[in-house]
């Protein structure tokens, strides 16, 4: 059954987002971590592309990159009183000023690397202060954790409004039109009494409620991309839908051009026009998401789809007489990631090559990118 499908409309747009050659490092106590490495995808103008994997796979890693804090955050998180990440991370500020790579000086590094185009403007050639131009205005993000998002001691009306004063440089507004433009934004998302309820704190609301106080956040600028982390983790089925279908009213309304982060593939089947499909650091499938729901190529994304299935794709695997069961083994380690194949020290279907060489990542099929050796080797499968 297909309905159960959100279908991307035939008419395809411009790219609005074009990651290419993405490596995202940082420093820990283990050693370097790999967290993304080499990941390349696009998303286009109104499209809902969803980024799908295990926890640890690297999926907020990259929204944290386009969103340029991913390298503050690393050196914050990192271990200050190791004299190795230390070296790192002055070497990276080294390398960095004169624009120079990884590949320039021979030796891996923590940060971002690679190329980041939003409306063919590459991010990462950007300065801090024109990066914050777009970052919470342009492009803006809804975090996965709304305890640690949300000012306990602030109201909602003037934590919605932040973004309207961050981005207020010219001192044009009025207090008048901000409190319009945040009574509109919690209507949006269909708060419920906003024009009373914006002076309350985040304490007196439900963590779903919180939820859509963090969408209006997000859509208060009126951007024209927005990155959704785990929108509807540690939420009840029937809130999930209402948030789920604020998110999409929201993006017809406004053309909205999406990046949703989740693990949960019955939400990216309701919400995303296309997926890519993410382990170890690697993107190892991308497609429309009939394709990578219904029919996947990777084993990894099978796997995985076997291994954590919606309601919907349980009925379907239990019709066509498949097998629930988990991936065996456990991820891989960032700090020291195997030879080849990201996944093949997992896969049923590992040969020698897998273990040997890592596979390219090509296009098999229009608009259909595959990284496995074994392609058209495996047998077929379909849910």
């Amino acid at each position: 059954m297909m309905d159960m499908f959100h279908i991307m409309s035939e008419e395809k747009g411009e790219y609005i987002l074009e990651v290419k050659g993405l490596h995202a490092y940082y420093t820990s106590t283990k050693g370097l971590v790999k967290a993304v490495r080499d990941v390349s995808f696009n998303v286009r103008e109104g499209e809902a592309v969803g980024i799908f994997g295990e926890s640890g796979s690297g999926k907020t890693t990259i929204a944290l990159a386009i969103l340029g804090i991913f390298e503050d955050i690393a050196k914050f998180g990192s271990s200050s009183g190791n004299e190795e990440n230390r070296r790192l991370w002055n070497e990276r500020m080294k390398v960095k000023k004169k624009g120079r790579s990884m590949a320039d000086v021979g030796e891996d590094l923590p940060g971002v690397e690679g190329e980041i185009f939003y409306k063919g403007k590459d991010l990462l050639s950007l300065s801090d202060k024109e990066f914050r131009k777009i970052r919470g205005a342009e492009i803006t993000y809804v975090p996965q954790s709304t305890t640690r998002s949300l000012n306990p001691y602030t109201n909602i009306g003037l934590q919605t409004a932040e973004a309207l004063w961050a981005h207020d440089d010219d001192d044009v507004l009025y207090e008048r039109e901000v409190l319009r433009r945040v009574l509109q934004a919690l209507d949006l998302v269909e708060l419920g009494d906003v024009d009373i309820r914006k002076a309350l704190k985040p304490k007196e609301f439900s963590m779903g409620e919180d939820q859509r106080i963090l969408i209006a956040m997000a859509l208060i600028m009126n951007p024209a991309f927005i990155i959704l982390d785990e929108p509807t983790t540690a939420l009840d089925v029937g809130v999930q839908h209402r948030i789920m279908e604020a998110i999409r009213i929201m993006k017809e309304k406004m053309n909205l051009s999406m990046l949703i982060i989740s693990n949960d593939h019955g939400l990216l089947a309701d919400s995303a026009d296309r997926i890519g499909v993410m382990t170890g650091g690697k993107l190892v499938e991308f497609a429309d998401v009939v394709t990578i729901l219904k029919r996947p190529s990777h084993p990894f994304t099978r796997a995985f789809l076997l291994s954590n299935p919606s309601m919907e794709m349980m009925r379907k695997i239990r019709e066509k007489g498949l097998l629930l069961r988990g991936i065996p083994g456990t991820p891989p380690d960032l700090t020291n990631t195997p030879q080849g194949c990201i996944f093949h020290q997992r896969c049923e279907y590992c040969v020698d090559i897998c273990k040997e060489q890592e596979p390219t990542y090509r296009e098999i099929e229009p608009d259909h990118w595959l990284a496995c050796h074994r392609f058209g080797e495996l047998p077929d499968f379909e849910l």
